[in-house]
């Protein structure tokens, strides 16, 4: 895969839709709850354990930004490039799949030649999935989503081979500009409801305590 994978943005994937709407009805009413997993941390996905937990093919993952591998607006945590890498040694191909709005942050990821889909679908729209995985030439059906938010990342439920949520990283407030601080408490409320929609008795969702036994 070539360093430079990218697609020209042309739409703020970042904006409310109509697909984003109806999308968190259907985390209301249940959707969500088929994940495969629900981690602590990005760098508990363990690929041996998921295959052998879920009978799941896994041979490539899109992977998200924002809250699932670096802080709100951050920069990317140091364990999560690290997991990344040990990722890739074991014959992962992985791309970046974020509705966030371009900025360096993707950098260190493509100088491991991870790519960025940049495309025209913002999640949830299963089009979306379908593109950036033709962008990478990944198979659907032996790829996995990673993300921290079941109203936009869970869209990949029953378009792709699996879905796992983690647990959202924290962010600084200070660091965000006011914009961004007085935005982020609403998208904050959504997720959590939609969270405790998705694993909230659900047992049979798989945690980081599965992978460890």
């Amino acid at each position: 895969m070539s360093n430079n994978t990218l697609i020209e943005a042309k739409h703020d994937r970042e904006g409310l839709s109509t697909e984003k709407v109806g999308h968190f009805f259907r985390v209301l009413s249940g959707h969500t709850r088929k994940a495969d997993a629900y981690l602590d941390e990005f760098s508990h996905f363990d690929v041996d354990a998921l295959r052998a937990l879920t009978k799941k093919r896994i041979n490539h993952i899109l992977v998200d930004i924002d809250a699932c591998i670096a802080p709100a607006y951050g920069p990317i945590l140091p364990k999560n490039l690290e997991h990344l890498e040990r990722l890739l040694t074991q014959g992962l191909e992985i791309g970046i799949y974020s509705n966030c709005k371009g900025s360096e942050r993707p950098r260190p990821l493509h100088e491991m030649g991870i790519g960025s889909y940049e495309g025209r679908y913002p999640k949830p729209q299963r089009q979306g999935f379908l593109e950036a995985c033709d962008t990478f030439k990944f198979d659907p059906a032996s790829t996995w989503m990673i993300g921290e938010n079941p109203n936009t990342d869970g869209g990949a439920i029953g378009v792709l081979e699996g879905m796992a949520f983690v647990k959202p990283v924290s962010e600084n407030p200070r660091k965000l500009s006011f914009k961004k601080r007085v935005v982020l408490p609403f998208q904050k409320a959504l997720r959590e409801i939609a969270i405790q929609a998705t694993v909230l008795g659900n047992s049979g969702m798989i945690r980081s305590g599965d992978l460890q036994k």
